[in-house]
């Protein structure tokens, strides 16, 4: 079962073909989720890890004499699938830390120092309120900006750059960024 394709976020297996693939916002095929998770570009449930566990918990157990062999199928419980999952689920994309990697550059005329309080007004005002934040490293290096961010989850980090153009810091702070070098967002591998 090395090969097996599962689900980023429910972990459900996908088989072979992509008729359980979900949907891009272009209508093409997702091969990271699986079609009941992701629809027209989008994650259909706004759920933490854990809610989406006791979602699956159910879909597990009545799956699992297809999965399983008969003496592990007969002694699966509720407990033991919620234990399997809260092992497996931080490893799907979804579950796992994301970092956010944010380098550019400052419009022109904006001093250092303006920005420095900008980025303290984002971080104390928005960054820090965020569900998901765990910390933030802001360097530079000749005359790019590194803005780095870990969040718990990729939704974390989605729902928050999704909610900052309601925020005055968030703006205040995007309103003094020029060039984008580089954007992304990286499931985090490891913490040292």
């Amino acid at each position: 079962m090395e090969n097996v394709k599962y689900c980023q976020s429910c972990a459900m297996p996908m088989g072979d073909t992509d008729e359980m693939y979900g949907t891009n916002a272009d209508g093409s095929k997702n091969t990271d989720y699986c079609k009941y998770c992701f629809e027209n570009g989008n994650l259909t449930q706004n759920c933490t890890m854990e809610q989406m566990i006791e979602i699956c918990v159910p879909h597990m157990l009545d799956s699992a004499d297809k999965g399983m062999d008969k003496e592990d199928a007969q002694n699966l419980t509720e407990e033991k699938a919620r234990e399997m999952m809260r092992e497996f689920f931080p490893t799907l994309k979804r579950w796992k830390k994301q970092g956010m990697i944010f380098t550019f550059k400052l419009k022109e005329g904006v001093s250092e120092k303006d920005f420095l309080v900008a980025s303290d007004e984002i971080q104390k005002n928005y960054l820090s309120k965020c569900k998901g934040f765990i910390c933030r490293q802001l360097m530079m290096i000749d005359s790019a900006w590194t803005d780095w961010v870990i969040w718990e989850t990729m939704a974390d980090a989605d729902n928050a750059m999704k909610q900052s153009d309601a925020n005055e810091s968030a703006k205040k702070f995007t309103s003094m960024i020029g060039e984008v070098v580089e954007e992304g967002l990286y499931p985090l591998e490891r913490s040292y």
